[in-house]
């Protein structure tokens, strides 16, 4: 066999296993080529839902945490009655609500201010709240600048990219979700790292790696063997890779289920969320107009339920609304909808009505059914309700205008006496809109300089001007002359009557002054409300008002109600103490009219009882106030206090308390309230 013959021998013996060898490398490399399609292909699917998912869910936690911060507020404001307060008291309470407020992937919530730009709220780590970021500059971008511009600028929600610092030292790209929450004037932020977004699936690109490996491995090994037993194991390999991924991506549904449920439902007493009661009546909505059907919602309002709070705790208070939940759930249908709004406040979304007697059956079983016992640890709590309705659509279509409709209507049933319940109705609307901006315009009646303030004299039993009540009176634009039994409940609900009891007696100290280059010293009475005594800080705020004008505290008297001083006894005494120490005295207004305990009169270190005009003004028809009258003004002198007879309008009235020994008289029989210089040229000028 010549060399030639040789060769074609060794190439004819070589050519199969050539062809095998190049077959199996085809192949090889068509299985590689497909497996790795196959892998990128559904990596870019699932990198695609992944990240989606993940957005969503940041998006879902700023939301939430969107309405954790706003149902704190709003608390935190009925409680405080003061904007300030209440959004201090919010910002103490961040730590409290989100310092555990994380998901997987590292992901936690951050807040910034709007108004201190750059100034930290609330971050995990708390060695970077109450400092000023706005310049940090890292990795070359001032990242807080380019957060808050975004936020500013897309107030409702937005996303942000940046380069952000990693633990792990090394700079990462990071996507935040964050929206402005206006009322507190702050931007609430989420975000995560997008290694740990994909890190999983890095993961699985390894295994998918590590599988190719394998497989090269075991095409050297079973080259020689069918190639549809080859085609068969690549076929199982690519199921089971396939199956991997699909495992991988119902975890993050699971993860994404678990957000939506936290978002849906509240955590004490499983009812519907807001936010879940606005998703389910757009559900609901749907059907109805479907079927050219009604509904109604329910606004549920417990009656004084803040009570049960501070004398008891929030733990009795928690279980008594879980109590009340379960009651409301008993009284609906399984399709009716029944929410925590906050606090302790529900609504009832029904799933729809036949008319309004069905709607005033299910209402008045209801206000029935909260009024039963409530058993918590062996004591018996009873509580009532009241209730507003909105009738969708005749009311309205929008969800949010439902709802401020038929707080309204609550608001009404509360007026009323509580207990019950009101439709809503146009006028109701009118009424609290009327309302609303009756609180605006008096906020802005103090920097428009309307209100006044009038002094109504008391005179002594020597017929001598002593001093004078001072009061005050809006004077509107619009409106001209608008009672203080008007405006100041108003002031209460918007907490500024705090402002407005401190501008009169700085007013009333201005006056004084004025007065005194004409040797005129009248005592002038200031009142104020229970609400200063509640925020304790009033003394020092008298006494900074006192040195501002370096005015002599004794010609100031400060009247405070019967009522107001025993709401919180204990704090009273403390503050009016304070108060007495500066040298200004203090009389109890409405006496009479309360249940003082004398054990806790006694202590108060009061000057004048003022004996309200309810019993002075049927004097001398009615014997029984006759009677009271001498009591109180006999009282006042066995506590070596001086007394004042309010409201003496006639000279009958006027005999009657001076013959028993009344120190001082106001009233209209003498003269109305009137401004500073009617009074000056009719009282001070003449005495």
């Amino acid at each position: 066999m010549n060399l030639k013959e040789k060769n074609i021998s060794k190439l004819i013996m070589f050519l199969p296993i050539v062809s095998v060898i190049i077959t199996s490398l085809l192949i090889i490399s068509v299985a590689i080529f497909s497996i790795n399609q196959t892998f990128e292909k559904q990596k870019q699917e699932i990198t695609k839902k992944f990240m989606q998912n993940l957005k969503s869910t940041t998006k879902e936690k700023v939301n939430l945490a969107y309405v954790i911060v706003d149902a704190l507020y709003k608390e935190n404001l009925k409680i405080y009655k003061d904007r300030e307060k209440a959004k201090n008291v919010t910002f103490k309470n961040f730590p409290i609500f989100f310092d555990n407020f994380r998901w997987p992937k590292k992901g936690y919530i951050f807040m910034f201010s709007i108004k201190n730009k750059g100034v930290t709220v609330y971050h995990i780590n708390h060695k970077f709240m109450k400092i000023n970021r706005w310049n940090l500059v890292r990795h070359g971008q001032k990242i807080i600048q380019m957060i808050t511009n975004a936020a500013i600028k897309h107030p409702d929600g937005t996303y942000v990219k940046y380069l952000a610092y990693n633990p792990d030292g090394k700079p990462q790209d990071k996507i935040s979700y964050v929206k402005v929450y206006k009322p507190l004037d702050i931007l609430i932020g989420a975000g995560v790292y997008l290694n740990y977004l994909d890190k999983d699936l890095l993961q699985l690109q390894k295994q998918a790696n590590e599988l190719l490996n394998n497989l090269i491995k075991k095409f050297i090994i079973i080259s020689f063997i069918s190639l549809i037993l080859f085609s068969i194991i690549v076929f199982f390999l690519s199921k089971e890779a396939q199956q991997l991924f699909v495992r991988y991506e119902n975890e993050i549904q699971k993860e994404k289920n678990k957000f939506k449920k936290k978002a849906y439902f509240d955590n004490l007493t499983g009812l519907y969320t807001r936010y879940g009661a606005k998703k389910e009546f757009a559900k609901i909505k749907k059907e109805l107009d479907a079927n050219n059907k009604k509904t109604a919602i329910l606004f549920i309002d417990l009656d004084h339920f803040k009570e049960i709070n501070d004398s008891l705790g929030h733990k009795v208070g928690d279980e008594i609304l879980k109590v009340i939940a379960g009651r409301l759930k008993k009284c609906v249908t399984i399709k009716d909808k029944v929410v925590r709004f906050g606090g302790d406040e529900f609504i009832i979304i029904l799933n729809e009505i036949k008319d309004e007697k069905e709607i005033k059956e299910l209402v008045e079983k209801i206000l029935l059914v909260i009024k039963f016992a409530i058993n918590i640890d062996n004591v018996n709590f009873y509580v009532s309700a009241s209730i507003g309705i909105t009738i969708y659509p005749d009311d309205s279509n929008d969800f949010e205008t439902l709802i401020r409709f038929a707080d309204s209507a609550m608001y009404e049933a509360k007026e009323r006496g509580k207990d019950r319940y009101m439709f809503f109705k146009k006028e109701i609307g009118k009424a609290v809109d009327d309302k609303l901006k009756l609180k605006t315009e008096i906020r802005k009646a103090i920097e428009k300089d309307e209100f006044e303030i009038y002094f109504q004299p008391q005179i002594d039993k020597n017929e001598k001007v002593y001093g004078a009540e001072v009061l005050i009176r809006w004077n509107n634009p619009e409106k001209g002359i608008i009672s203080p039994f008007h405006f100041i409940p108003l002031a209460i609900e918007a907490g500024i009557i705090d402002k407005i009891d401190l501008w009169v007696i700085e007013e009333a100290i201005k006056q004084h002054i004025k007065w005194q280059e004409k040797g005129y010293y009248p005592i002038l009475s200031c009142n104020i409300t229970v609400y200063q005594l509640e925020k304790g800080i009033f003394a020092d705020n008298l006494k900074k008002l006192l040195h501002k004008y370096n005015f002599d505290a004794k010609y100031l008297n400060i009247e405070v109600t019967e009522e107001g001083v025993m709401k919180n006894p204990e704090l009273s005494i403390k503050i009016l103490n304070e108060v007495n120490d500066l040298g200004v005295k203090i009389n109890i207004d409405d006496f009479g009219t309360g249940y003082s305990s004398f054990a806790y009169l006694k202590k108060l270190p009061v000057n004048k009882l003022k004996i309200d005009r309810e019993f002075i003004k049927d004097i001398p028809d009615d014997k029984d106030d006759e009677v009271i009258t001498k009591s109180l003004i006999s009282l006042a002198k066995n506590m070596n206090l001086q007394s004042v007879a309010e409201g003496v309008e006639n000279q009958e009235q006027l005999d009657f308390v001076l013959s028993n020994g009344c120190d001082y008289i106001q009233g209209y029989f003498y003269s109305p309230p009137i401004p500073a210089s009617e009074f000056e040229e009719k009282f001070l000028k003449s005495n």
